[in-house]
C-alpha cells in the first residue's frame, strides 16, 4: 500500500504543551489502540533537543507503520524523516514545497472554502482539512463552519478529505456519518482523563464503510 492510501482514519494532533515522557507513552497508547496517523504540531521555536524528541517520535510511529506530519515546516519534515508537512494559510505555498520536497505528503488547511480545497489539491496537495466542526478549546480563533457550508463540503467528492476542530466524544458520531476520510482530534485524545479509552473509543466508532 503506497504511503498516500493510508490517509484514512483517526488523525490524532499533538497538544501544544507537552510533557515529552506522557506524550511519548499516549503515542504509544494511541498506536497499541488503531490511530496511524499523527500530526506534530508545535508553534515556538523548535531547539535541537526537541527536534531529536521529534525524530524519536517519528521513528516509534513508523515502526508501528503510522504516519508523522509536521505542521508548518517543511524543512524539519524532512530533516527528521516525516512523512508530510501541513501547511496553513500564512505557510509556503502548496506548490512550492511540492517542488522542493518531492517525496512529502503535503496536506492543507483549507477551512471551509472548497475553492482553496479545489486549488491546493490542483497544485499538489494529497490531503485537505476543513474546520473548525464546532468550537474549539485547541484552537480558541477557529471559526465553526456554518451548517450550510458543511453541507456542501461534506458532498465535496475529493480524496483523502480531513476534518476538524472541536471534535469530542459528544459530537463525534454526527462527524462520523458525515463524508470524512479522517476525523483530526486532538484534546479528546490528548488531554482525556484515560488516553487508551478515548483513543479506542474514536477507532472503534470511526465509520470506515
Amino acid at each position: 500500500m503506497d504511503i498516500k492510501d493510508k490517509l484514512k482514519g483517526i488523525y490524532a494532533i499533538t497538544p501544544p504543551k507537552f510533557d515529552e515522557t506522557k506524550l511519548l507513552n499516549d503515542i504509544n497508547i494511541c498506536l497499541s489502540c488503531g490511530v496511524k496517523i499523527f500530526q506534530i504540531r508545535y508553534k515556538e521555536e523548535i531547539t535541537i533537543e526537541l527536534k531529536d524528541f521529534f525524530s524519536v517520535l517519528v521513528k516509534r510511529i513508523k515502526k508501528k507503520e503510522g504516519i508523522t506530519i509536521i505542521n508548518d515546516f517543511p524543512q524539519l519534515a524532512h530533516d527528521i524523516g516525516a512523512d508530510g508537512v501541513h501547511l496553513g494559510k500564512a505557510d509556503l505555498s502548496v506548490d512550492a514545497v511540492k517542488n522542493k520536497y518531492k517525496n512529502l505528503i503535503i496536506g492543507k488547511t483549507c477551512k471551509s472554502s472548497i475553492e482553496e480545497a479545489k486549488k491546493a489539491i490542483d497544485d499538489g496537495a494529497n490531503y485537505v482539512s476543513f474546520g473548525a466542526f464546532s468550537n474549539s478549546s485547541t484552537k480558541k480563533e477557529a471559526i465553526p463552519i456554518e451548517k450550510s457550508d458543511l453541507d456542501l463540503i461534506n458532498k465535496f467528492n475529493v480524496p483523502n478529505k480531513a476534518i476538524i476542530g472541536g471534535i469530542s466524544k459528544e459530537n463525534f458520531h454526527k462527524v462520523a456519518e458525515l463524508n470524512f476520510d479522517m476525523i483530526a482530534l486532538s484534546n479528546a485524545i490528548f488531554n482525556s482523563q484515560d488516553t487508551a479509552k478515548s483513543a479506542s473509543f474514536f477507532v472503534n466508532n470511526f465509520n470506515f464503510e
